[in-house]
């Protein structure tokens, strides 16, 4: 009997273990946290032993870590937001921060660097770009710190510049220079199909909003009303659908698909000369293992136009549920300056691949990488989209059909501005009816 009672008290256990993921917590006040490194994923071991550092360096708290991909962590994050059941720490896009900091689901920061007196990691708002603070910021206070960042940039093939050649000076600056050289690089085979491209502003992440910018034009004026219906707007869609007129948009189509089909960026398989695509790349290109000569440069601009390109990034945002858990907000809190500490965002950076918002850390970081010092010095010319409260999904789902009727020549450039236009004023007339 007294075995059975025993073997009992074991399973017991080892279930109980099991359903905690093996963790032993002690007495530790337990902090939940959502990261986008799932078991499996590249950077699963990098990040649970980040988190482990950090339990293992005091006595009070443990933070239980929970990796999701990053599509199925939106809809998570969302959920758990909205149904009060967020984790105590978790990440979210730092454009939309006042969206929840208004809701009253985000703990105040501001507060917490004020009234900490620990003299641990404390928080150097000078190593943060202000840029990213500003969206982290609501009615002056900070309700989010940046975590990470983003750019986008030129990545040009230089062995294709040199078997045409081109040195890194012919690289193109200006939207003029832009289409001169692509159109060195381009190649059709036999059947008239095209099997390389120097360029197409609709690949990889250029997007219309971006080359409105360097025009010094947007989507939404600064009291947030859509625009679109001038004859600048109309001059740059007119460009993006006219850059690449030799070929018809069904075999650019049909380029653009087989880029898809392979699975492999189009400029890592080097399908194209040039592209415009987010800092991200380069870990692909490292991991990919390519094998070719390449580099990073500004976006090209138009005349008298604006160096600048679109870039987003993470927020870390402690979440409050309204269960009054002040130990936990506190442990979060500590958590958070552990995460934001140059040394942790160096490790970060090193697990991920992402451009953490820790400028000096990302310095030093870089010292060895080129590539990447590039792409930093393109992190100091980048803006975020603005938040619009009644079309949060302006730049994507919003305007992707008029975008893609206008390419395809379904809409003429002030056809598609029109009707999005128009969209957008019933979008705000039908939030202003319900949000008085």
């Amino acid at each position: 009997m007294k075995k059975i009672y025993l073997l009992f008290v074991i399973l017991l256990s080892l279930f109980t273990l099991a359903a905690c993921g093996g963790e032993d917590t002690g007495d530790k006040i337990v902090i939940n946290f959502w990261h986008m490194s799932p078991i499996g994923s590249a950077s699963y071991s990098g990040m649970r032993s980040i988190i482990t550092d950090f339990n293992e360096s005091q006595d009070t708290y443990f933070v239980r870590g929970t990796g999701f991909s990053f599509w199925d962590y939106w809809d998570k994050i969302n959920i758990a937001i909205s149904s009060r059941t967020a984790p105590h720490i978790g990440l979210s896009t730092i454009d939309d921060v006042a969206s929840r900091a208004s809701a009253g689901v985000l703990h105040n920061i501001s507060d917490l660097m004020e009234n900490d007196t620990t003299g641990k990691n404390l928080i150097d708002l000078d190593e943060f770009r202000q840029s990213q603070l500003e969206f982290a910021t609501y009615q002056n206070d900070l309700y989010a710190m940046p975590f990470s960042a983003t750019t986008r940039a030129l990545f040009y093939n230089l062995d294709m510049f040199t078997e045409k050649g081109l040195t890194v000076a012919d690289v193109p600056k200006t939207w003029d220079e832009l289409r001169t050289v692509a159109k060195l690089f381009d190649q059709t085979n036999n059947s008239g199909e095209l099997t390389r491209i120097g360029f197409d502003p609709t690949y990889g992440n250029a997007t219309y909003h971006g080359w409105l910018w360097q025009k010094n034009l947007d989507f939404f004026d600064s009291n947030k009303m859509p625009t679109l219906n001038t004859q600048g707007h109309v001059d740059v869609l007119n460009w993006i659908m006219n850059f690449n007129s030799d070929y018809s948009r069904a075999k650019l189509t049909a380029f653009g698909e087989g880029n898809q089909m392979l699975g492999i960026n189009p400029f890592a398989s080097q399908r194209v000369a040039m592209i415009v695509e987010v800092d991200g790349l380069y870990q692909i290109m490292k991991d990919a293992g390519a094998t070719f000569n390449y580099g990073v440069a500004p976006i090209p601009i138009p005349e008298n136009g604006t160096h600048v390109n679109w870039g987003s990034g993470f927020s870390i945002e402690m979440y409050n549920n309204g269960k009054g858990e002040t130990a936990q907000k506190e442990g979060a809190y500590e958590f958070v300056k552990y995460l934001l500490s140059k040394e942790t965002q160096i490790r970060l950076a090193e697990v991920n691949g992402w451009i953490m918002s820790h400028i000096t850390a990302m310095e030093e970081f870089a010292e060895d990488e080129p590539i990447m010092q590039a792409l930093l010095k393109e992190v100091d010319f980048a803006m975020d989209k603005v938040y619009i409260p009644y079309a949060p999904s302006w730049h994507g789902n919003d305007w992707q059909p008029y975008y893609s009727q206008a390419l395809s020549g379904t809409l003429t450039a002030e056809q598609a501005l029109a009707a999005a236009r128009a969209n957008y004023i019933q979008k705000k007339q039908n939030y202003d009816a319900v949000n008085p």
